[in-house]
């Protein structure tokens, strides 16, 4: 444990933040930092991908500003990750995050909404969450992020902008990313249902130090949305994409659903998609996928909570699909706040891939967290 005194400039300047308290910068906006900071000590069965087990001490600073006014919500983050492997790392290692949010309405017709999130990891374990199963990668810069201004054109017309970004970039210069940005139209049926159409521009790039690989997609899609409860809303679209990259031309067929549910005890999102994006080895490719996040509130006081998330995936070279590759992920959580402030928590998590069983590409880890958080009065 002498190694976790490295991070104490880092759990210093967490703990200032208390003392600096919230404060109002207009008389309708709020500011308040956010200052959190976790413990973890446990086990990694193969911290290099080389089939060795290994002990690990975790110490992760999250340091941050939230900004709410009546109209709109900003939260901007940084979140650390200091790793320490008594074998494989000794004298400790640095993952580095961000995370921008921003939910806003500036009008009543018009809603803004936005994450964007990235890092470096010298330890991608957060590639395996993405559906990115690659070994003989030390470090890798990732990028990924969605935004959403949706309109109320008419009483019962909405028109939105959509973006989504996702890009790898291995510290060997290879990777790959996808930009595409879209838009759509959607008429309301009822209070309930929403169809329309939607329009879906996909540039993709695959990075090689050799040269980089360009390819564009042109995806026309019907679009569904209903509200099933006041609390479970479900998204579906379906339709061709026009593929053009350096082998050629072809039409493939993309469809897509997800299913989100929110309320006290329950935060639930599901999704499963096939169509073109980011693959496996993080170029673009013709991908399949299902992922499931939750997080299970228990108690009448809500004193323990369960939290899970997982995906599976299966890509291989676009737009055929040929070369495949299939993984999984998944991730679970047990915790306990035993005051307001501190949270105790188990953690176990588990990655694999389904067609190759090379000990390089199979990950278990399992941990006990204990976490603190600045809460405001």
């Amino acid at each position: 444990m002498g190694a976790l005194a490295r991070i104490g400039i880092a759990a210093a300047a967490a703990c200032a933040l208390v003392l600096i308290g919230p404060a109002r910068a207009a008389a309708s906006t709020e500011t308040e930092p956010i200052a959190r900071l976790t413990l973890e000590g446990g086990y990694d069965s193969n911290p290099l991908y080389d089939g060795r087990s290994d002990r690990m001490e975790r110490v992760s600073p999250e340091l941050g500003l939230r900004v709410r006014d009546p109209l709109w919500d900003f939260d901007g983050l940084y979140l650390g990750d200091y790793l320490v492997y008594d074998r494989a790392a000794p004298q400790g290692i640095w993952n580095h995050r961000g995370l921008l949010e921003l939910k806003a309405t500036p009008t009543r017709r018009l809603e803004l909404g936005g994450v964007l999130r990235g890092g470096y990891a010298y330890d991608p374990v957060g590639l395996a969450q993405m559906g990115i199963f690659r070994s003989g990668e030390q470090a890798a810069w990732t990028i990924n992020g969605r935004g959403r201004a949706e309109y109320r054109v008419a009483e019962r017309i909405d028109g939105a902008v959509t973006f989504t970004e996702s890009t790898v970039v291995f510290q060997d210069r290879t990777g790959g990313a996808m930009h595409a940005p879209g838009a759509e139209a959607l008429y309301r049926l009822t209070r309930r249902l929403s169809v329309g159409a939607a329009y879906a521009l996909g540039f993709f790039q695959g990075f090689d130090p050799k040269g980089n690989a360009i390819a564009f997609s042109h995806g026309l899609r019907g679009r569904a949305r209903y509200r099933i409860t006041r609390h479970v809303l479900a998204n579906v679209y379906a339709g061709p994409a026009f593929w053009t990259g350096p082998d050629g031309h072809a039409l493939v067929p993309e469809l897509g659903g997800e299913l989100e549910l929110s309320n006290r005890e329950w935060d639930l999102r599901t999704s499963a998609v096939h169509g073109l994006g980011i693959g496996s080895t993080a170029r673009p490719g013709l991908v399949d996928s299902i992922e499931v996040g939750f997080v299970r509130r228990l108690g009448r006081t809500r004193t323990f909570d369960l939290r899970g998330d997982g995906g599976i995936w299966r890509s291989g070279q676009a737009p055929t699909g040929a070369n495949a590759t299939l993984g999984y992920a998944a991730s679970g959580e047990l915790g306990w706040r035993v005051a307001q402030s501190l949270r105790l928590a188990l953690h176990v998590s588990h990655y694999d891939r389904l067609d190759n069983q090379s000990p390089a590409l199979e990950r278990t880890t399992v941990g006990l967290r204990l976490g603190w958080s600045w809460e405001p009065r």
